[in-house]
């Protein structure tokens, strides 16, 4: 692991109030369980020492079918994260994949792959902050997050990446 000394997390919780947060968890990831409570965790103490306003804990599918139509609320979530990145400079895609798959039901569909977990923050203004994401090198986890919203007036901190080979 290479630590780069120049990079900073993403987050800047703004609000005067503290936020609120929503948790979004894929209900299928078995093998993330322990992960995904440890956020719980982190959220119930967060609360506790009002850090933050409460939080809300969302379960969704691993992946949502894209279409003209009606749209469900986890496509309404992944447009109002894309709008956030987009403003803030940061990448959402990495971990929300659009992608096509052929169905011998109903020939090609789209469809949005939906992280494992996720962090929302919302503030006075609206939402704050999304995690996961990327600025260039530099990957915000919900970890960061956490870490953020547990130490709001703290300065940015070098964040450890994988080196590339």
């Amino acid at each position: 692991m290479e630590t780069k000394g120049d990079a900073r997390m993403s987050f800047t919780i703004s609000s005067a109030d503290p936020p609120r947060v929503t948790f979004y968890v894929r209900g299928d990831m078995f093998g993330a369980n322990d992960q995904q409570n440890a956020v719980v965790d982190r959220l119930r103490e967060l609360d506790a020492a009002d850090l933050i306003e409460g939080y809300d804990v969302c379960v969704w599918n691993s992946r949502v079918r894209l279409t003209d139509g009606e749209t469900p609320p986890a496509v309404a979530q992944y447009h109002e994260f894309e709008s956030w990145a987009a403003a803030e400079g940061v990448d959402i895609d990495p971990f929300f994949t659009v992608r096509e798959r052929d169905s011998f039901v109903d020939g090609v569909a789209r469809e949005l792959i939906l992280p494992v977990m996720c962090l929302a923050v919302h503030g006075d203004d609206g939402l704050e902050a999304v995690a996961p994401n990327t600025r260039g090198a530099e990957t915000n986890t919900v970890q960061d997050c956490l870490d953020a919203l547990e130490t709001p007036n703290a300065p940015a901190r070098p964040v450890t990446v994988p080196a590339e080979d």
